[in-house]
């Protein structure tokens, strides 16, 4: 692992060293160059964003489940990529950087950004795999001892606490001056300290309630160090040259001119857009290529008869995977898969045409910025913190609305807009409403009364597109929802081979297992004496009885409530809408 290290570091130093040059004759030419820091932190944030923009592509988009990558096809829950590039690279050359420039004066706030960094690496880290080397990271020798998770994110919250204040006592000391996230503005740097600092402790309410709720009092009892505006969100902003693009555009558009699988929306996603008037679905996603043809009865504003009628949807979502379970009594196998891909909506700018969200945002464009944390989804934090009772100079409701105003503007939706949503019930603080069943009536998009419900479905759709770890990491702790299970999954055999439930954490590389068996056989110790399975729930989550898919105490019907009465429920409404049809019948 070192020797990769090294490698990163001196091939960013050697660069460093020619532009400086030769200043002394008298030099050992077998000494190595330390790297700058500046470099090494560059390439850390890119390979940073970039790894995550992968993982979304890999597994993250699917895990959301509000939208479908369409290249893979069933659950993953093993990448080497990600251990590589944040444990072995990314964090590891962190640890370098720390030895040369811990305790130089000139490089206090410069090694507390880094730290913060690393904090965010290993966020990812152990929110994905559980338990991962951590006090002994770095070593080459056998018997790498992997740290529990929670002692690793109590670690991670004082660490993030004494970068802030390091950043608090220095607002005119050292910086980066080539800093790709922040431009070098140290006040944003501590507020993304401290907003991580609660998005950390908020997922550790559980396996470590005292020091959590310590840590959300403090953040929230000096709001001001949070996130303030979208213009404090950390992001990466990519280049339109080569090297320097979005690995969305590589995979989807630069990679694949011929492609005709692209990302698409998720039908459970559609499920909670449809059932309350969500205008984001059209701000999220283009409509069909094709749209999708449903049969539906339609009234009349002519007469007292019930119309049977055939029509194109302009939305609609993809399932997990175009298969019914056996047991389920239904006879036939797909219902969405007969105009596959050309019925379902995509992502802007994937159907082959430079379309872009209502943003401006071009979800695939070669220099759409990454962004690790946004000022809406800290809004929803310090909702769900205040309705707990741990501070904040507003009332949770306020923090509430906000997020989802701030949402809407991100996207260029209206106030307007944003205010007939928010009348509806189930979104409304307080209320409750009954949502569409899913196309199999296995689920549906009901919101409870319950208002952490509320907060948690608006974080969870805001979470579009690059936050699919972190929704992720929100579904584990919350289970706030009950998606339906993946027909076609490759991580549910250890439970049963014929579906798969939301995966809850990668499985070990296989490097890991082949280099270091005694190692690997410590960390799955760790695992609350489970298995290294796709199953393992990790100590954040809330427990979660996996249903049994092929065994269900109803009847399973197609309902495809969902997308009827689109334009409405007349068959005038169809004409209005310039919306072609065909009348199958009248009774």
């Amino acid at each position: 692992m070192k020797k990769t290290i090294y490698i990163v570091l001196l091939s960013i130093a050697g660069l460093s060293a020619c532009k400086k040059g030769f200043e002394k004759i008298n030099t050992d030419p077998t000494k190595l160059a330390l790297p700058d820091m500046e470099p090494v932190m560059t390439q850390v944030f890119k390979t940073t964003a970039d790894r995550m923009e992968q993982e979304n592509i890999y597994a993250f988009w699917e895990y959301a489940h509000i939208i479908e990558p369409a290249n893979i096809g069933r659950y993953q829950a093993s990448d080497d990529g990600l251990w590589n590039d944040f444990y072995m690279t990314g964090a590891n050359n962190i640890r370098q950087l720390r030895k040369i420039y811990g305790d130089n004066p000139k490089y206090v706030n410069r090694m507390a950004i880094a730290n913060i960094w690393e904090c965010y690496l290993y966020s990812v880290l152990v929110g994905t795999y559980g338990p991962v080397p951590y006090t002994q990271a770095g070593k080459i020798t056998p018997g790498i001892k992997y740290d529990d998770e929670n002692s690793i994110y109590t670690s991670l919250l004082s660490k993030l606490k004494d970068a802030a204040a390091t950043l608090a006592n220095n607002p005119t000391g050292d910086k980066l001056t080539t800093d790709y996230i922040y431009g070098g503005d140290l006040t944003k740097w501590l507020r993304f300290a401290n907003s991580l600092r609660l998005r950390i402790a908020l997922r550790c309410q559980k396996n470590l309630p005292d020091v959590a709720v310590a840590a959300i009092k403090e953040v929230m009892a000096d709001e001001g160090t949070l996130l303030q505006s979208e213009a404090d969100d950390p992001k990466l902003s990519y280049g339109s040259a080569d090297g320097s693009q979005s690995q969305y555009y590589l995979k989807y558009v630069k990679s694949n001119p011929g492609i005709t699988t692209y990302p698409v929306m998720s039908d459970y996603a559609q499920l909670y857009f449809r059932s309350y008037k969500d205008p984001r679905m059209a701000a999220y996603f283009n409509k069909a290529t094709v749209g999708y043809s449903i049969k539906d009865t339609l009234l009349s504003t002519n007469d007292n008869l019930h119309h049977i009628v055939t029509y194109a949807v302009p939305y609609a979502g993809a399932p997990k995977a175009q298969k019914v379970l056996p047991s389920w009594g239904l006879a036939f196998n797909t219902w969405n898969g007969a105009n596959y891909p050309n019925s379902f909506s995509v992502l802007p700018g994937t159907n082959g045409t430079p379309v872009t969200s209502t943003s401006g945002i071009n979800i695939v464009a070669p220099d759409k910025p990454f962004y690790f944390m946004t000022y809406q989804d800290v809004l929803f934090m310090e909702a769900e913190a205040a309705l707990l009772g741990y501070g904040g100079k507003k009332t949770a409701d306020q923090y509430y609305y906000a997020g989802i105003n701030a949402n809407f503007t991100f996207w260029g939706l209206t106030p307007a807009q944003a205010a007939a949503y928010q009348a509806q019930d189930g979104i409304k603080w307080g209320t409750s409403a009954r949502g569409f069943n899913y196309v199999v009536n296995i689920t549906n998009a009901n919101i409870p009364a319950d208002n952490f419900t509320k907060i948690f479905v608006q974080q969870w759709l805001s979470g579009y597109p690059d936050n699919g770890f972190d929704t992720w990491a929100l579904m584990r702790r919350t289970r706030f929802v009950v998606p339906p299970p993946h027909t076609n999954a490759a991580t549910g055999v250890e439970i049963n081979p014929l579906f798969g439930d939301l995966p809850d954490r990668y499985i070990y590389n296989s490097g890991e297992k082949a280099t270091n068996p005694s190692d690997y056989q410590q960390a799955v110790q760790l695992l609350q004496g489970q298995k290294d399975y796709a199953s393992t729930q990790l100590n954040f989550a809330k427990t979660y009885t996996h249903l049994d898919w092929t065994n269900l105490p109803f009847t399973v019907i197609l309902d495809y409530s969902m997308l009827q009465k689109w334009y409405g429920p007349n068959v005038e409404d169809l004409t209005k809408a310039n919306v072609s049809f065909v009348t199958n019948g009248v009774y």
